[in-house]
């Protein structure tokens, strides 16, 4: 189960654009964007890294692997930052609830 990111604007290094570029990545149980969903919790962009916090609906699920693929995928496109993506130990609850 692959997920194609969708197009990216160019990177200029903020975390308001990290999160613009993982907007174009939808979470394939859902099929909506992963900042539409609340699950990119905290981006921090350093000289040297790029670093983001998750959430996942099921821990342990296949597809948060597929998720988390995608964005550093994504991310990995950007430069020659490190990309270090964490997993918050708590757990997705959607916005519609």
């Amino acid at each position: 189960m692959a997920i194609e990111p969708q197009s990216r604007p160019s990177f200029g290094g903020t975390a308001a654009e990290v999160r613009a570029l993982l907007d174009g990545v939808s979470h394939p149980s859902f099929g909506l964007l992963l900042v539409a969903l609340n699950i990119v919790r905290a981006v921090c962009v350093s000289d040297n890294a790029i670093e983001v916090d998750l959430v996942m609906n099921c821990p342990g699920c296949l597809v948060g692997e597929v998720v988390l693929a995608a964005a550093r995928q994504t991310l990995q496109s950007l430069n020659s930052r490190a990309i270090r993506l964490t997993i918050l130990p708590q757990v997705w609850v959607p916005p519609w609830e």
